[in-house]
Parts: C-alpha cells; sequence; structure tokens
C-alpha cells in the first residue's frame, strides 16, 4: 500500500510538513519558575521570624580555604546543649573559588562524644542527595535524615527517611508543582511504622500564591491547617502573619512577626496569640570582625523572659557574606 499524498518523514523537506517518527521524544517547553518542596512551601514566613536563643553564645569561623573552614563555639544555654564544640566545612570540588559538591559539614562535643555529621551531594544538577547524621550519648542511637530530591522546571519530587529501621521508621513522599506563573499546588503522603506488620499512612495538601513582593501559602491535613503570609513592605521591611490550628488539641495560634534591615543591623520581633512577644538584634561591626547578637522573648501571663546574647567572631567574612 502506497501513499504518494502523505507528507513525508523527511524533515528537511522544503514543504515544511512532515511526519514525526515513531516513539519520538518531543521535549516542551516551560515558562513558569520552580516551585520549590512542599517542606519549604512557608519558608519566606519562617525566615522572617525570629530565632530566640537564651543564656551565652560564643562561636568562632575561620576560613582556611575558599573550600575549607573550622568552627569553634561555647555555649552556656538551657535550651541548647551546653559546653564546647568544633568542627568545620569541607568541599572536595572547588571551581575558580565556587563550591562543588561533595560537601560535608559536621561538629563534635569532645566531652560527650555528641556529634552532627552532615553531607550535600548534586551528582546532576537537577539531583540532590543528603543525609544528615545526629549522634547523642554512648547509648542513644544515631537519629538520621536522607534525602533524595529531583527538581524540574516546574516541579519538584522529594522523599525523605528519618531514622528508618526494621522496627520504626518515618518517611515521606511530596510533590510540588507549579501550575501558573503565581499558583502551585503540592501534596505530600507520610509513611511510619512502629512494628514490622503495622504501617500507617496519612496525607497533606499544600497550596500556595506568590508575586515577588508577597506570597500566600496553606497547608492541610488530618492534624490541622497551616496558613502563613509573607509580605515586603519596603525594600528592607518585611512582615509575616503565621496561622496555625490543631485538630486533635483544638487549639489555634496567630503569630505576627517583622523584620527590618540595616545597612549593619537587623531587628526581628513577633507577637502572638498567647501574648509572648519577642525581639532578636544582630549588629555587624566593620572595623572589626565581630558580629553581635541579643534576643529578649517574655510571656506576658507567666511574666517569664528569656535572654541571650550572642558573639561571631569571623575573621574571613563568612558570616558576613563578604
Amino acid at each position: 500500500m502506497s501513499c504518494k499524498g502523505c507528507p513525508p518523514y523527511d524533515e528537511q523537506d522544503k514543504s515544511g510538513i512532515y511526519f514525526p517518527r515513531c516513539f519520538q521524544w518531543v521535549r516542551g517547553g516551560c515558562t513558569k519558575k520552580n516551585p520549590g518542596n512542599v517542606a519549604s512551601i512557608h519558608g519566606l514566613a519562617q525566615q522572617v521570624m525570629p530565632k530566640f536563643f537564651d543564656g551565652l553564645e560564643l562561636d568562632y569561623v575561620h576560613r582556611l580555604a575558599p573550600h575549607k573552614y573550622v568552627t569553634a563555639s561555647w555555649v552556656l544555654s538551657h535550651m541548647k546543649a551546653a559546653g564546647f564544640r568544633f568542627g568545620g566545612l569541607y568541599t572536595f570540588r572547588l571551581t575558580n573559588d565556587v563550591m562543588r559538591t561533595p560537601t560535608i559539614i559536621g561538629d563534635i562535643h569532645p566531652s560527650t562524644q555528641a556529634a552532627n555529621l552532615n553531607i550535600l551531594y548534586y551528582p546532576f544538577e537537577c539531583l540532590r542527595m543528603e543525609a544528615s547524621l545526629q549522634k547523642g550519648s554512648d547509648k542513644t542511637p544515631v537519629d538520621s535524615q536522607l534525602t533524595v530530591e529531583l527538581t524540574r522546571p516546574c516541579d519538584t519530587w522529594s522523599a525523605n527517611f528519618y531514622s528508618v529501621r526494621k522496627q520504626t521508621g518515618r518517611c515521606t513522599l511530596s510533590l510540588m508543582r507549579a501550575i501558573t506563573t503565581h499558583v502551585a499546588l503540592g501534596g505530600e503522603m507520610l509513611l511510619e511504622w512502629n512494628a514490622p506488620q503495622k504501617l500507617s499512612t496519612d496525607y497533606a495538601l499544600a497550596a500556595r500564591y506568590s508575586h515577588h513582593n508577597y506570597a500566600l501559602s496553606a497547608t492541610a491535613s488530618r492534624n490541622g491547617v497551616d496558613i502563613s503570609y509573607w509580605q515586603r513592605i519596603y525594600p528592607q521591611i518585611q512582615m509575616a502573619n503565621v496561622l496555625a490550628y490543631n485538630y486533635s488539641t483544638n487549639k489555634t495560634i496567630a503569630t505576627i512577626g517583622y523584620q527590618w534591615n540595616f545597612w549593619d543591623a537587623a531587628v526581628h520581633g513577633m507577637i502572638d496569640s498567647d501574648a509572648s512577644v519577642g525581639v532578636m538584634w544582630t549588629k555587624y561591626l566593620s572595623n572589626f570582625p565581630l558580629e553581635m547578637g541579643l534576643s529578649v522573648v517574655m510571656s506576658i501571663p507567666t511574666d517569664r523572659f528569656a535572654f541571650g546574647m550572642r558573639f561571631v567572631v569571623d575573621p574571613s567574612g563568612y558570616r558576613s557574606g563578604e
């Protein structure tokens, strides 16, 4: 059977009309930006909220080479593990002062032998593999978190494994996709087991509507609902509102936070519906490689507060971004 009137298979035909080959892969285009993963959907609002600390913290950061850093810290606190720790950062590959993975970050407590280890590796530009290990005392098992994430132009696929063992473990599988330039939708599935033959599942939905100066995000599951709103009011001022509702306790907490950046300082503040107020202030000295931080948080109903001071010595300018 022949058909002389059918378009040819040759793409170079002068008519410009042709049949595609069998099983031909045609790559499409995507004008939408990558939406990130489900875990960071509230990231813009969380960055504005202050990270409080109490007691006294002394940190030292020194750069031996563009891909080698040494860190040391001494902490006196009720919220963090007190004592002295030292560690560092090392990247195996370096291209023109640009660090390439794999990258190893770790620290250890000499007295208790408690240690943290983080390994980050990009075998391909679109594939991220990360492992975080945390060891407490000698009697406690090692807590681990393994992450495999595939990033494409319009969506992100993520898999997280938390302390996976034969008897216990937890795993999350998530997908976040950009529907339009401003709208992104996603979902997450949780798998958790406390025995080899007992497996429980849970599901969550995520959505975000964003522009260059504001973003509205929401997540919902059987455990509760979280809603966050972030806005850049001025180039130096950011504001965030967070609303969290828990089904089991039937409790709702609303928090308002702000961030005010100066050329050599930054101020973070918050107030929530439980009548807790807090302020965190960070100052970078220009004539000395020192970063100073003050943190104050107070609960008005209980009349209790926590105060903290932090000093970071950084001769190489790593913390200040120089």
